[in-house]
Parts: structure tokens; C-alpha cells; sequence
């Protein structure tokens, strides 16, 4: 017997007819198990609802939108993340009676959180935009996706959260320019009284400072210039006044030396001749109301006036020539003094003149500040009242929706099919992770055996070489009885092989099957809200 040439072929089939059947006890164990954890696993449907961001309806050269136009991408960011929030989800669990049998084990936040998990909302590219990967996608339409146990709940709430992008959408734009409008009016009002402060500032200045204003300099110039024209006049005036003083002071006092009692021009004299000469008129038969009788009368009331007010002063003048000088120096004495008056009423105006045009550069300079404030308040001002118009346009542009929105391009309706589990690729893996236990643990199980079961290891173990070897004797009652043990050994496997898939089976039966009579009950209610919910969109 040739026993040197190690290990033959043979020697594996005797591996596997010691170790097959544990490995196949491993291996269909963990086969069974998996079905039935698989057939256990809840159907899961997914149901999604595609959203259009439609642009804007009114041409934007004639309205800008009122909404920064930012990137899509970044703000379906910010809603999803506004839409998903706890507050949202938590009252969407509320009204549709969700995850009733998760809220008795779990925290609200820990269910919302599992509702979350089962929420996607992706982009929809086009065949050109798939390619370009690695570059700025630009897309208009997104889809919202939603897993759940039941078909009728998952499509309810795929359309629920696709209706409040839209009216999150609406609200959001809305909102803004609602805000903007007020914004800008607060700002007008703030400005208006700005300006309205400024304009008294203005008017009280020019209250305070009347004469030195900016627009009356030149006119005070003109008035400044015939002031001193008028000041050069009434000196010349008053050396005059002041130079015929003087002369008609010596001619009263040169007559007054030459005068005599038998003076033919003195004022006695005179009064006499025409006393004698009224005696004439009278002689003559003229009567007191002629003519020259009148005149005469009159001549000689003035004389008698006259020298009863010579007899009343000391320095009476003593001739016609001495009283004719003297009423020219008294003229000249008063034309002295109106000179003098005039003089010093010029001095005067032109002192304030000349302060009025002094103090008008600061004046100018305050009203200049002044003004440079009110052009600027205006202006903003003007401004913002345009912008007020815009955002009043543009608030009534989303209030009508006619910016940009978001439209329900496709309803989120009942899957057919369960997108998950995938059962046939779980039972694959579970087939294949069975026989790779069992083999190992088979492996496992020969190599720490230490009996002999064939010549050559006994020929190895001992040392000595085997003269022969014996085979096993079966004795009829032997294989009888073998035949025995292997029909209930697969009797046994069969019922245990039953077992497993008439249970797996019912609990599918019991786990996806129980909730069908309730989803038909919801689909009235889903079916309303849904379309509400289209309808605004």
C-alpha cells in the first residue's frame, strides 16, 4: 500500500462526509433565520412629488422681482431646512396620527428625527446637466421623496411637504417685500421729518439774520454805496450851512455897525411910511377891502409883530439889512443842523450796513450747511420714495403671485411596489454568509479533531508503516437502520424547513398586510389635503 504520497482527493470527500452535515445544520440554519428576518422586515413605499420653479410671469424689465434671485440650490437648502424642521414634521405626525406605536418607546424629537431619515429632497438634472458632474449644476426642478409603511401615507405626506415648499415659497416672498414696504415707509416717514426739522432750522435762521442773508448782499452793497454817496452829499451840505453861517454872521454884524435912528431901511421907519400911505388909500375913498389897502394892512401887522419881538430880545437887529442877515443865518443855521442829522443818521446806516455784510458770510456759511443737509435728506428723500414705489409694485407682484413660484409638476401618488426591502438580495447575501459560516465552523471543527480517520495519519501518528487496512462491514440491519436515521433526519429538516416558511410567511402576512383596511380609510382625507394643496400651488 502506497501510503507516502500524502494527501489524496479522496481525503476531501471524507471531510465532507464527516463534516457535511454540520456544515449544512450551520449553513441552513442561518439560511432559515434569514428568511425569516427578511419576510419579518416591514414594506417599505416610496412616493415622491416633483415641484417646477416656475419664473417670473411679468417681464422683469418692467417689475424687478423683489426677492434676491439667489442660487436655487441654496435656497431649496434654507427651506428644506425650514420645512423639515422639528416644529413642521411635529405637527405633520399630529395630523395624519403617525408612528403611533414608535411614540410609545421614543421621544417626540427621536420620532421626528426617524421621520426625517425617510425625507429626501434632490434636484432633477437633465441628460446635458448628469454629464457635468464636477461643474455648477443649474436645475428648475426638484423632487420630494418620502418612505414609509403604508403607500397611502407615504404619497400624503410626499404631497404634504410638497405643498408647504409652495406655500413656504409664497409666505417667504410675500414676507419680504411686505417687509421691504414697510421698511421704506418708516424710512420716508423718518426722512420727512428730518427735512420738515431742517426747513425750520432753515426759516428760523433766516428770522434771526434778516438783512445779512446771502441774497441780500448785493442789494446792501447798492444801499451802502448810495449811503456814502448820500453821507459825502450831506457833508457837503452841512460845510455849506456852516460856511453861509458865518457869512451872513459878519454881514448882520457889519450892518448892525453902520446902522443909525434916521435909518430910511429900518423896520420903524418902513412901518411909518406905510401907516401914512394907508392914510392916503383911505383919504382917497378906497375902503378897508381893497386891494392895496389889504396889502398895506398886512405889511404893517408883520412890522408891528416884528418889532414888538426886536423890542423883546437884547440884540434886536437895528436896520432892514442887519434883520435880512440875520434870517439868512438862522437859515443857515437850521440848514446846519439838518445836515447834521443827516450826517449822523448815514453814519448809522452805514455802520449797520457795513455789520449786516460783515456777518453774512456767516451766515452763509450756516445756511450753506444747512442746505447741504436738506439737498442731502431730499435726495434720499427722492430716493427712497421711488423705491417705495417699486416695493409697493413688487409686494403686489408676489401678493398676486405672479414672481416666481412653485407648481406641482407631478402629484405623488401610491407606489405600486415596495421600494424596500430588497428581500432577494438580502437572501442571497444571507445564503452566502450561511455557507461560508458553515464551511468555516466545518473547517474549524476538522482541524481541532484529533481521531484517525485514515491509514496514512495513522501510518503518520505512529511512526510504523500499516500493513492493511480493513473496511467498514454494513450489515443489513446497519443500513436499515442507517436508512432510518436519514429519512427522519430530513423528515425533521422538511418540517423544520416548513416551519420556517409558513412562519416567515405569516409574519409577512401579519407585519405588511394588516395595514391596508386602515390605509383605504385615509385615502378620503389624503386626497383632500392633497388637492388643496395643489390648488394654491
Amino acid at each position: 500500500m502506497n501510503l507516502d504520497q500524502g494527501n489524496q482527493i479522496i481525503d476531501f470527500f471524507g471531510i465532507a462526509r464527516r463534516r457535511g452535515k454540520l456544515v449544512a445544520m450551520v449553513a441552513g440554519g442561518i439560511i432559515l433565520v434569514t428568511f425569516w428576518v427578511v419576510m419579518a422586515l416591514p414594506n417599505l413605499y416610496m412616493s415622491s412629488a416633483m415641484l417646477l420653479v416656475e419664473p417670473q410671469s411679468v417681464d422683469e424689465d418692467l417689475v424687478n422681482a423683489g426677492v434676491r434671485q439667489s442660487d436655487l440650490n441654496e435656497r431649496l437648502g434654507l427651506m428644506t431646512a425650514e420645512i423639515l424642521s422639528r416644529s413642521r414634521l411635529s405637527n405633520i405626525i399630529t395630523e395624519m396620527d403617525l408612528y403611533q406605536d414608535e411614540s410609545e418607546d421614543l421621544q417626540r424629537s427621536e420620532v421626528v428625527d426617524l421621520m426625517r431619515s425617510f425625507i429626501s429632497v434632490i434636484p432633477v438634472l437633465s441628460e446635458l446637466e448628469e454629464g457635468r458632474r464636477n461643474q455648477e449644476l443649474k436645475f428648475n426642478t426638484f423632487r420630494i421623496m418620502f418612505q414609509h409603511e403604508d403607500r397611502n401615507i407615504a404619497a400624503a405626506v410626499a404631497q404634504r411637504v410638497g405643498n408647504d415648499f409652495i406655500n413656504a415659497n409664497i409666505d417667504s416672498r410675500t414676507n419680504i417685500t411686505a417687509k421691504s414696504l414697510d421698511f421704506m415707509q418708516d424710512e420716508i416717514e423718518s426722512l420727512s421729518g428730518q427735512l420738515a426739522e431742517v426747513e425750520k432750522l432753515i426759516a428760523e435762521v433766516k428770522a434771526s439774520n434778516a438783512g445779512r442773508l446771502p441774497e441780500e448782499f448785493d442789494s446792501n452793497q447798492r444801499i451802502l454805496q448810495f449811503a456814502m454817496g448820500d453821507l459825502r452829499d450831506a457833508q457837503r451840505i452841512l460845510a455849506a450851512a456852516q460856511s453861509d453861517s458865518s457869512y451872513w454872521n459878519n454881514q448882520a454884524l457889519t450892518a448892525s455897525s453902520l446902522s443909525s435912528p434916521g435909518d430910511t431901511t429900518s423896520p420903524g421907519h418902513r412901518l411909518r411910511l406905510l401907516e401914512i400911505e394907508r392914510g392916503s388909500f383911505l383919504a382917497r375913498g378906497y375902503t378897508t377891502r381893497h386891494p392895496d389897502v389889504v396889502q398895506v394892512e398886512a405889511e404893517i401887522a408883520l412890522l408891528r409883530s416884528q418889532l414888538l419881538s426886536d423890542a423883546e430880545s437884547d440884540e434886536a437887529p437895528k436896520s432892514l439889512g442887519e434883520q435880512n442877515a440875520r434870517s439868512e443865518q438862522g437859515r443857515a443855521e437850521l440848514r446846519a443842523v439838518a445836515a447834521g442829522e443827516d450826517i449822523e443818521r448815514l453814519r448809522e446806516t452805514i455802520a449797520g450796513l457795513e455789520a449786516r455784510l460783515a456777518g453774512t458770510a456767516a451766515v452763509a456759511e450756516q445756511l450753506d450747511g444747512l442746505s447741504r443737509q436738506y439737498d442731502h435728506l431730499y435726495r434720499s428723500y427722492q430716493d427712497f420714495s421711488n423705491r417705495l414705489q417699486q416695493a409697493g409694485v413688487q409686494a403686489d407682484l408676489e401678493r398676486r403671485q405672479l414672481g416666481e413660484k412653485f407648481r406641482i409638476l407631478e402629484v405623488a401618488e401610491p407606489a405600486p411596489e415596495p421600494s424596500s426591502p430588497n428581500r432577494i438580495l438580502l437572501l442571497t447575501l444571507g445564503a452566502i454568509l450561511g455557507l461560508a459560516i458553515g464551511a468555516g465552523i466545518g473547517l474549524a471543527s476538522e482541524v481541532s479533531d484529533s481521531s484517525l480517520h485514515t491509514s496514512g495519519e495513522l501510518q503518520t501518528a505512529l511512526g510504523i508503516p500499516v500493513l492493511v487496512s480493513v473496511p467498514r462491514i454494513m450489515l443489513e440491519s446497519d443500513r436499515a437502520a442507517r436508512t432510518r436515521r436519514i429519512v427522519r433526519e430530513s423528515l425533521a429538516a422538511v418540517a423544520l424547513v416548513l416551519f420556517v416558511l409558513v412562519g416567515g410567511i405569516a409574519t409577512y402576512i401579519m407585519v405588511n398586510g394588516g395595514g391596508e383596511a386602515e390605509s383605504t380609510e385615509l385615502e378620503s382625507t389624503i386626497e383632500a389635503r392633497t388637492a388643496s394643496g395643489i390648488g394654491r400651488g
